[in-house]
C-alpha cells in the first residue's frame, strides 16, 4: 500500500466536500425549500460538512511536523511561495478581474480585496503561510514539551476568539479595525488546528497504533462533538455555516483522527480519490469559479437535491481537473497550479523522450 495512503484519501475526501458544501449553497439559493422539514436538514447537513476546509489545513500542519518536527530544511520557504503562493496569487488575479465591471480601477480594488487581503475562498493559502511561519519558528520548542499544555492553550484561545468574534459585538468591531486582512485569515481562529496537526505529526505512527486498537474513541468522540454543534445551532440559534466557527474545531479532529484510523486500519485506497488528492490544490482554488456556471445546467436534470449536488460537484472537479491537466502542459500556465505529482513523471518522460529525438533538433 502507498505511503501515507491515508493521507490521500483524507485530502481527496475533504476535497469533495469542500466543493459539495458549496454546491448545497447554490441549491439553497436556487430552489425553494421547506422552511420547516427540508431546509433543516439541509442546514445541519452543512453543519456537517464544516469540518472540511478545517481537515485540509489541519493535514497541511500534520505533514510538515511529520516530516520536519525539528526545524524547516533548506529552500522550505521558496518551494512553496513558488507551487502555493503564486497559484494563489494567479488564480486570484483571475478572479479579481473576474468580478470587475471592466475597468481598471475596479480590478485594482478587487485584487486588493482578494490576493492582498484574502477575501475568497483561497483564504486558506494565508492561513497555511501563516501556519509555516508559526512552525519554523516554534517546531523545535514544541517538539520538546509535553503536548497537553500547548493544545489547552491554543484551544482556549481560538475557542474565545471565535465565540467573541461571533457573539459579541465590540470585539468583532475591534478585531476588524485592527487587523489589515480579510477576518476569516486571523490566526488566532486557526491556532488551535496549528498545534493539533503539530503533535498528530509528531507522534503519527503512536496515535495511529493506539487509535487503530480502539477505534471506538475516535467514533465516540466525533459523535458527542457533532451534538455540540447540533446544541449550538438549535439551542443558541447559531446557524451560520463558516468553517471558523468555535463549535466545530473539537468535531473537525475527530472525524480527521477517525478517518487516518479507519482508512489505515483497513487499507482503503481508490485511484479516484488519488487522482483528486493530486489535484486537490488546484480544485480547491478554482472550484467557486467553475461551479457557478453549471448551476443552470444542473438545475435542467431538476431539483431533487441529491441529483442537483452530485451532478453539480462532479461536473466542477471534472472542469477543475480538465483545467489544470491542460494548464500542466505548458511552462508558464503550469505556474497556476503548482506542482501536481500525478502529472510530473508523464511530463519528464515526455521531455526526455522529446529531448532523444533525432528529428527534434530539426523542428
Amino acid at each position: 500500500m502507498k505511503k501515507l495512503n491515508e493521507i490521500n484519501m483524507i485530502r481527496a475526501i475533504m476535497c469533495i466536500l469542500v466543493v459539495v458544501t458549496h454546491s448545497l449553497t447554490k441549491y439553497v439559493i436556487n430552489v425553494d425549500l421547506n422552511p420547516v422539514g427540508e431546509a433543516e436538514y439541509v442546514q445541519m447537513l452543512r453543519l456537517a460538512l464544516l469540518c472540511a476546509t478545517p481537515i485540509f489545513i489541519l493535514l497541511s500542519e500534520t505533514l510538515i511536523a511529520k516530516n520536519y518536527a525539528s526545524g524547516t530544511p533548506k529552500g522550505f520557504f521558496t518551494k512553496r511561495i513558488k507551487f502555493i503562493l503564486v497559484p494563489y496569487i494567479l488564480v486570484g488575479v483571475v478572479l479579481s478581474y473576474i468580478r470587475s465591471d471592466n475597468t481598471l480601477e475596479s480590478f485594482l480594488a478587487n485584487a486588493q480585496q482578494i490576493v492582498l487581503y484574502g477575501q475568497w475562498h483561497g483564504f486558506f493559502i494565508l492561513v497555511i503561510f501563516q501556519f509555516y511561519v508559526l512552525h519554523w519558528l516554534l517546531g523545535r520548542f514544541m517538539a520538546k514539551i509535553n503536548p497537553i499544555l500547548p493544545l489547552l492553550i491554543t484551544f482556549v484561545i481560538s475557542f474565545l476568539h471565535s465565540y467573541g468574534y461571533f457573539h459579541v459585538d465590540q470585539y468583532r468591531e475591534f478585531t476588524n479595525m485592527n487587523y489589515p486582512l480579510w477576518f476569516r485569515t486571523h490566526i488566532l481562529f486557526w491556532l488551535f488546528y496549528f498545534t493539533a496537526g503539530f503533535y498528530i505529526g509528531q507522534y503519527y505512527e503512536t496515535i495511529l497504533s493506539f487509535l487503530m486498537k480502539r477505534l471506538w474513541i475516535p467514533v465516540l468522540t466525533t459523535i458527542l462533538a457533532f451534538g455540540s454543534v447540533l446544541y449550538v445551532y438549535q439551542g443558541m440559534g447559531f446557524a451560520r455555516a463558516a468553517s471558523e466557527r468555535y463549535d466545530i474545531m473539537l468535531y473537525a479532529v475527530s472525524v480527521f483522527l477517525l478517518l487516518m484510523a479507519v482508512f489505515r486500519k483497513y487499507n482503503f485506497y481508490n485511484e479516484t480519490l488519488m487522482l483528486i488528492s493530486n489535484f486537490s490544490f488546484f480544485i480547491y482554488l478554482s472550484h467557486l469559479i467553475i461551479l457557478p456556471y453549471f448551476v443552470k445546467l444542473t438545475l435542467d436534470f431538476g431539483e431533487n437535491i441529491i441529483v442537483f449536488n452530485v451532478v453539480l460537484t462532479f461536473l466542477t472537479i471534472a472542469s477543475s481537473v480538465g483545467g489544470a491537466f491542460l494548464f500542466y502542459q505548458n511552462r508558464l500556465t503550469r505556474l497556476f497550479t503548482g506542482r501536481i505529482n500525478y502529472l510530473e513523471k508523464p511530463r519528464q518522460a515526455k521531455e526526455k523522450q522529446t529531448a532523444n529525438d533525432p528529428s527534434y533538433s530539426l523542428r
